[in-house]
């Protein structure tokens, strides 16, 4: 049975649906380890037999900000200052990990977040990894060459 669950940054310029197969407490829910996800304590959660929507309810207060490697983005709200999800496109597809505090059931997801450091992944093996292990993503109301 698909569930679905909503949510949204803070001030809802960016919002969120995720489909899953599964019910909250039996996802699993990382925390990666690098240094932007530890200031943010983000419990991220990636499945790629799930689907997401990510939409810019309000474009202009959408940022997107790449370090490291630069193979995706994070998605942050530029008015609340939520980070919504970590975001990878490649030839008109999208994949994420969201942020599962973002959505309005946050709570139903209890497992204990696992640490995962992925500091050591080269370029490719980083868009591999995502690639098969991220959701696949559908963009709404995303600006133009983003």
């Amino acid at each position: 049975m698909e569930r679905l669950h909503k949510g949204a940054c803070h001030c809802g310029a960016i919002a969120v649906e995720l489909r899953t197969p599964r019910a909250p407490a039996e996802q699993v829910i990382g925390a990666c380890q690098c240094s932007f996800c530890r200031k943010h304590n983000a419990r991220t959660f990636s499945d790629p037999k799930s689907s997401a929507t990510l939409t810019a309810r309000e474009p202009e207060q959408l940022q997107l900000y790449a370090f490291g490697l630069s193979t995706s983005e994070v998605v942050i709200c530029r008015r609340c200052g939520v980070y919504v999800a970590m975001l990878m496109t490649d030839q008109g597809e999208a994949w994420t990990t969201l942020n599962i505090d973002v959505l309005d059931e946050r709570a139903a997801f209890t497992r204990p977040a696992e640490p995962r450091d992925f500091s050591a992944e080269a370029v490719e093996g980083r868009i591999a990894r995502r690639k098969a292990r991220w959701i696949p993503t559908k963009l709404v109301g995303w600006p133009a060459g983003r």
